[in-house]
């Protein structure tokens, strides 16, 4: 019974935590201006579809056959998924797909790219129209390495075991969850394509920047991420909520387990007190009373009163005693008893 408990509470925050992460993540993409990228819808059990840019601007819906878009020269619907063609900053958002969160896209501009820690960066091979193409990243001060490679027939290959988070797809270069030290230059076919800075640990900002200094998309870099930090609390409380629950659970199944053995302790105390004291019962001498009444061995005389006769017998083993050779054989053997005689009182 607890096990089922534990079991359906642990599914039951597993599965509010899974649609939390959903909902409140998605994917975050940082892309080139001027590339395309293709965003995933997840199936559902009706063909209709909406896809939404910050929750408020429907850009393509198909109901049955009938199908609207905003332009289309711009958006291509691929059963599901929606494909972006030549972005530009007006492409930045979230896109929701059916009102789910599917994706949280960033558009770089120019060749310095400063990107979020944790989002995935596209790098897209620009200048060189060979089909086989050869990464390289350089980071400051240090020496040029090959990091991919991408193959004529489209297999794509990282150079190093620590490379492991990079992978070919939307016709660019993926590097997932981006972290510090892949910052750097990034060539292709020996041609810089960028350069990019990693933003780990941005300071929140307490008011909006006012200075001319600040370039617009440092600021949106770092609202991203600090965005991004706002949504990741209510995940690390559900989970917290979780292993608080998990843990009240098997506090209580400990204190129920050690209810049941004192329990069963007293009573394995009581039925061998119990034992005890019927054996001790059992060895004492009992006593019988019978009603007086004639026998065959003893005739009373007739008194003025009755007579009652008590018998005590003894529990105990018998002595037995070998019978002399000279008794004769036909001889009845009887045991016999002490029998005290007393009168019985008067009515």
């Amino acid at each position: 019974m607890f096990f089922f408990v534990i079991v359906c509470h642990v599914c039951f925050l597993l599965t509010g935590l899974i649609c939390c992460t959903r909902d409140s993540e998605g994917i975050h993409l940082s892309v080139p201006e001027d590339h395309h990228v293709c965003l995933p819808c997840e199936p559902s059990n009706s063909s209709d579809v909406i896809w939404t840019l910050r929750n408020r601007r429907v850009l393509v819906t198909r109901q049955g056959n009938y199908q609207t878009n905003q332009d289309h020269q711009h958006y291509v619907l691929s059963r599901s998924d929606l494909c972006l063609l030549q972005l530009d900053d007006s492409d930045d958002g979230e896109y929701r797909c059916n009102h789910q969160l599917v994706a949280e896209l960033h558009v770089l501009m120019g060749h310095d790219f400063r990107v979020s820690a944790g989002w995935t960066l596209l790098l897209p091979c620009r200048g060189s129209s060979k089909p086989k193409q050869r990464w390289f990243r350089q980071r400051e001060g240090g020496r040029r390495e090959a990091i991919f490679t991408l193959f004529k027939n489209g297999t794509g290959k990282p150079e190093a075991k620590e490379n492991s988070r990079l992978s070919y797809g939307n016709d660019a270069l993926q590097i997932q969850d981006l972290q510090p030290e892949d910052a750097g230059e990034y060539l292709c076919n020996g041609i810089l394509q960028a350069k990019v800075s990693v933003l780990s640990v941005p300071p929140e900002p307490t008011s909006i920047p006012s200075s001319s200094s600040t370039s617009p998309q440092s600021a949106v870099a770092i609202t991203e991420v600090v965005d991004l930090k706002k949504k990741r609390n209510p995940e690390k409380v559900l989970l917290t909520a979780a292993v608080v629950g998990l843990a009240l659970i098997v506090v209580l199944m400990v204190v129920v387990c050690v209810l049941l053995t004192s329990i069963k302790c007293r009573r394995k105390k009581k039925k061998s007190r119990l034992a005890a004291t019927q054996e001790l019962h059992d060895t004492e001498l009992q006593l019988w009373s019978t009603s007086s009444a004639p026998t065959e061995t003893m005739e009373l005389d007739s008194c003025s009163l009755p007579e009652e006769d008590i018998h005590y017998a003894s529990l105990g083993r018998p002595t037995w005693r070998e019978r002399p050779v000279w008794t004769p054989t036909n001889q009845s053997q009887v045991i016999y008893s002490s029998i005290i005689t007393r009168p019985a009182a008067e009515d």
